[in-house]
């Protein structure tokens, strides 16, 4: 029940930035070679005639896509837990209670991590609608993910290496997830410039050949 209520919270944004995305991309992806058929009458008038398709997002686009828009609408609850941790770290800092390194290292990151969000945003909305620069988007905004989750990994380390508390499971599991999905956008943006490269050295369909 619990899981049902997690998803009921945080999939409806997502999901609408998924829809407009597709109908925003409506005709983006051209169309793609699909092969040859023979046409013709007779085995003596017969030829092969190539034939092209409506091209389509490739699946992995769509992953990242709406992946990108869950992780990256956390940039309204980051900002305010970022706000309240900043508020709160002169008193637990006074008062000790073993969590006070990871509130530095998590207030710290916070800048660096909203940044990552907004990039995921719109590298999503870009792969949908095939911005000329949606591989660029998405590689720079997994690399900066990549680069960011890396150092606050490494932060969470240190802090552990003084005392492990369970609250730190959730931002190393939260900064994992994360890493996992910088490698998705990469991915995506190699699958966006392979897509553009296989339609640059198809010939040009005719019309009447499009199907």
């Amino acid at each position: 029940m619990e899981l049902l209520y997690l998803l009921a919270l945080i999939l409806p944004l997502p999901l609408l930035l998924y829809l407009i995305g597709l109908d925003r991309g409506r005709g983006a992806w051209g169309l793609v070679f699909r092969g040859f058929v023979q046409r013709g009458s007779s085995a003596y008038r017969a030829a092969e005639v190539p034939v092209w398709k409506e091209g389509k997002a490739p699946l992995v686009v769509h992953a990242a896509a709406i992946t990108s828009f869950v992780l990256g609408q956390m940039i309204v609850p980051g900002a305010l837990s970022a706000l309240v941790g900043l508020l709160m770290l002169p008193d637990m800092l006074s008062r000790g209670g073993g969590g006070e390194p990871l509130m530095v290292v998590l207030v710290l990151s916070a800048p660096t991590g909203l940044y990552v969000a907004a990039l995921l945003l719109s590298a999503g909305s870009a792969m949908l609608r095939r911005d000329a620069d949606a591989s660029d988007k998405a590689r720079n905004a997994g690399r900066w993910a990549i680069g960011h989750n890396v150092l606050l990994l490494v932060a969470i380390a240190a802090c552990v290496l003084g005392s492990f508390h369970s609250f730190f499971l959730g931002p190393i599991t939260y900064a994992l997830v994360s890493l996992a999905h910088a490698v998705l956008l990469l991915r995506a943006a190699r699958s966006l410039d392979a897509y553009t490269e296989a339609q640059a050295r198809a010939p040009v369909p005719a019309p009447s050949n499009a199907t």
